[in-house]
């Protein structure tokens, strides 16, 4: 039984590195499924407060995936209704269940949103929109990072008993 939980452990943060990069995956939670799993394993020694407090970062980095994209937009100089747009094309993909629309729905709402302000500055709208798609890219980077961290979280703990 405990090796099932430690390959199932394995295998679930796999799963949610992968879907870090995979559109409407909820790449991180699974990811931190995983140490949550091998908490329970005879042959793991992970303290509760590890667990705790990945959840929490876990938490918190999924909320932020969502917020990023907008600050990225009022970073850039863009409007509130830039901001405003940014964040409802990212919730759109979730919504609409389309993995186009969740890649670029923060740039396409940022888009809109700063030419429903200004139609008449295209060149700030796509600056906006462009620094709202970094945004998201950097989400997704936060994601697969804090992800890779519950795998060596993991593996460290497995090897020396750490965490």
């Amino acid at each position: 039984m405990a090796i099932t939980l430690i390959v199932t452990a394995f295998i679930l943060i796999a799963a949610g590195l992968v879907g870090t990069f995979i559109p409407m995956f909820p790449g991180l939670p699974i990811g931190w499924l995983g140490l949550f799993v091998a908490f329970f394993s005879p042959k793991c020694t992970l303290n509760i407060w590890t667990i705790v407090i990945t959840l929490l970062l876990m938490l918190i980095i999924s909320v932020l995936d969502y917020i990023i994209p907008a600050k990225m937009v009022k970073k850039s100089g863009g409007t509130k209704s830039g901001e405003r747009g940014a964040l409802i094309g990212s919730m759109s993909g979730i919504i609409l269940v389309n993995p186009l629309i969740l890649i670029f729905g923060s740039f396409i709402g940022a888009l809109i949103g700063e030419l429903i302000n200004n139609s008449k500055n295209m060149k700030k709208a796509f600056k906006s929109a462009f620094s709202s798609f970094v945004g998201f890219l950097l989400g997704t980077g936060i994601k697969a990072f804090l992800t890779l961290s519950f795998l060596l979280i993991l593996i460290l703990n497995l090897l020396f008993g750490w965490f």
